[in-house]
């Protein structure tokens, strides 16, 4: 690479680093490492993919709406909507209620053209279901998520417009590890917590 050309990418580099105004430049090159509810939900999301050949049939990505998941939730919707504490109070209770209740995963799907069908409950493709000691549960509800993009953008980061977004109620598991399965005769993905 000619002399030039690196002087004008340092120029570049420095310029933006300059423009940053008092933010460092981590900030403003990688938001996501600073932001703990982005942290939080990395930690509580797994990724698996089928692959036939070269072509890509499938990457899962699931987020496991756990307790710790929940409470950071629970403060970014209070913030990005402003709640009083009144209004965040009732909805951590609604949430610790529903955790209770249930056990709810975040799907996103991207499906390649072999795998183009949508996701149901009585899904003649797949068949999804969570393995706890040994045990398979099978989902109460599989529902595709009706969420504007930009919403789940911000409360799941790696959603995008070329995946299918579903939430899947189960039974609540009361387990410290488990896995989320989707198998057919396309393959077999497991997403492990």
């Amino acid at each position: 690479m000619p002399f030039w050309c690196k002087l004008l990418i340092l120029i570049g580099i420095a310029t933006i680093i300059s423009s940053c105004q008092g933010h460092r430049a981590t900030d403003f090159l990688w938001p996501e490492l600073g932001d703990s509810y982005i942290q939080t939900t990395s930690d509580w999301t797994r990724q698996d993919s089928l692959h036939s050949g070269l072509d890509t049939m499938i990457i899962a990505r699931a987020t496991y709406k756990s307790p710790e998941w929940m409470q950071a939730y629970a403060e970014k919707k209070a913030s990005d909507y402003g709640l009083t504490e009144d209004e965040k109070t009732k909805l951590q209770e609604d949430l610790q209620y529903s955790l209770q209740q249930e056990t709810e995963i975040f799907l996103a799907l991207f499906k390649g053209d072999k795998a183009r069908s949508r996701l149901v409950f009585e899904d003649p493709l797949w068949s999804i279901f969570v393995l706890k000691n040994d045990k398979k549960l099978y989902p109460l509800e599989v529902r595709e998520s009706r969420e504007p993009l930009a919403k789940l953008k911000s409360f799941y980061p790696y959603a995008n417009r070329w995946q299918d977004h579903y939430v899947l109620r189960f039974p609540a598991l009361q387990a410290d590890s488990f896995e989320l399965v989707m198998s057919g005769p396309l393959g077999r993905i497991e997403l492990s917590w």
